[in-house]
């Protein structure tokens, strides 16, 4: 009897532990097909002017649609995040998101496409907050850095993945329909599969060996729900707003997008200097891949060496060191001889390298998120600072980059092709988008530096704090897979 019930124990241990393999396999698929779905619209945008008939300004008011209506409901699901399990606020927000675009894959008139965009956006934003969440309930905290790192790693590969796919086929008939169109089927009905699979295969294991998180769960489900709504708003947006750590990660997380605004001038910039549309569409890629790799890499050596010492400067360690690398190599790529019209094995080094610094997004910025906010609010707490940092970044760099390009350097609007734009007019652009993209990401850099340098002196007590708060609080119950858990 004792033998049928130990072994009945492991079958039950084996199960639980598949299950959880299954979980997190699903989640890492999600960044994968989330950074594909991001990288869409910007591949289609000539598929849909030719196609569609839109204009630039119809193109920009599309793709600032869905910008700030994935920002901007980023809250909505952070709340519900913290409400409900986030396993089916995820999969609910998912079977959205493919139903939109499956819908914006037969419109053709241009309200209906925006409204799509919106409809899309608002559940797409379900992705980062119940992540967030999901990650912080199942995981330890020496492994935020790794899993966040591969998140961001598989959302880079997503992308790299997209622009080779779409820029082959967005154009072509495909069946009777432009390629466009079939990607958008093909996707929607990917994200309602996965939605599906999260509700029926999705089981994330809480981080605790004790059973304390599994006998308290029904009434940890009882008191979430009986949890004043306006209250745990208050509450989020005082953690937030409130404390010096979370209030200079928001503004870092912000000065860490500033890279990726200038970077969408580098591919006009290489065409600019003479270096082919493939060649130039390489070193995007080499970035992504860079990214990819460091994001995934730079989080395993994190985990490896938060487990050998419990030091709470690791992350912002790591993070200003990067920047340094940042630092060095965009003023060796801006300052140093341009490429003679074609890219040298050292540009294909520099663009690698700063993909890998992008690395802090995922690896650095989350796990210090995740450390600085009670376990209860990873959710609402999460999404106001990523819906803050991401429009402001949004509004800010673009406008910004254009900025400095035309009215400060002296670019040249042109509608000539390079090959018979006058020397003078290619040189002067050349040189404006230079000048513009290396002082955002200079700037931007040497401020994630001054946020990190600042975070040196407050960012460990304020952990130690939130620890001590959210195990030790009187009069409550921890949340369901918060028992042995450090904020």
């Amino acid at each position: 009897m004792g033998e049928s019930g130990s072994a009945g124990d492991k079958k039950s241990k084996k199960a639980e532990k598949d299950c959880e393999g299954f979980g997190r396999a699903l989640y890492n698929f999600v960044s994968l097909v989330e950074g594909y779905d991001q990288q869409m619209l910007p591949m289609c945008m000539r598929a849909f002017e030719i196609t569609l008939g839109v204009s630039q300004s119809q193109l920009s008011t599309m793709a600032t649609m869905s910008t700030m209506s994935q920002l901007g409901c980023c809250l909505i699901w952070g709340i519900l995040v913290d409400k409900r399990d986030p396993n089916y606020v995820l999969a609910a927000g998912l079977l959205v998101v493919g139903m939109a675009s499956i819908l914006l894959s037969s419109a053709s008139r241009y309200k209906v496409i925006l409204f799509m965009r919106f409809l899309h956006g608002f559940a797409f934003a379900s992705i980062y907050p119940s992540q967030q969440r999901i990650v912080s309930d199942s995981q330890d905290e020496d492994s935020f850095s790794l899993v966040f790192g591969i998140l961001q790693g598989l959302n880079c590969l997503g992308r790299l993945l997209c622009a080779f796919v779409t820029t082959l086929i967005a154009q072509k008939l495909m069946l009777g329909y432009y390629g466009w169109r079939t990607s958008y089927i093909v996707l929607g009905y990917v994200w309602i599969l996965v939605g599906v699979a999260i509700i029926f295969g999705m089981r994330i294991s809480p981080k605790t060996n004790s059973g304390a998180a599994e006998s308290n769960s029904q009434s940890n489900v009882v008191s979430k729900d009986d949890e004043n709504f306006i209250q745990q708003i208050a509450d989020s947006f005082k953690n937030v707003f409130t404390s010096a750590t979370p209030i200079i990660l928001i503004f870092a997380v912000f000065i860490s997008e500033a890279p990726l605004c200038a970077f969408s001038y580098m591919v006009l910039y290489l065409q600019y200097l003479g270096v082919s549309d493939v060649m130039s569409g390489v070193a995007v890629a080499v970035t992504l891949i860079g990214a990819a790799v460091g994001c995934a890499a730079g989080g395993w050596i994190l985990k490896r060496v938060l487990k050998e010492t419990d030091n709470n400067y690791i992350h912002l360690a790591c993070g200003t060191a990067l920047m340094v690398i940042r630092l060095v190599v965009c003023l060796c790529f801006f300052l140093g001889k341009a490429p003679p019209g074609r890219l040298l094995w050292y540009h294909y080094v520099e663009f690698a390298l700063i993909g890998a610094s992008l690395m802090t997004l995922g690896a650095v910025d989350r796990p210090l998120i995740n450390n600085s906010i009670p376990q209860k609010l990873q959710g609402t707490a999460s999404a106001i600072i990523r819906c803050i940092s991401g429009i402001a970044s949004s509004v800010i760099f673009y406008q910004l980059a254009a900025y400095l390009s035309e009215k400060v350097f002296g670019y040249v609007p042109s509608r000539e092709a390079f090959e018979t734009m006058e020397v003078s007019i290619k040189d002067k652009n050349a040189e404006a988008l230079r000048k513009s993209m290396m002082s955002i990401i200079v700037a931007g850099t040497v401020l994630n530096i001054v946020c990190y340098g600042a975070l040196f002196g407050i960012y460990p007590e304020h952990k130690r704090q939130v620890k001590t708060h959210s195990t030790t609080a009187p009069g409550q119950t921890p949340p369901v897979g918060t028992a042995n858990m450090t904020c």
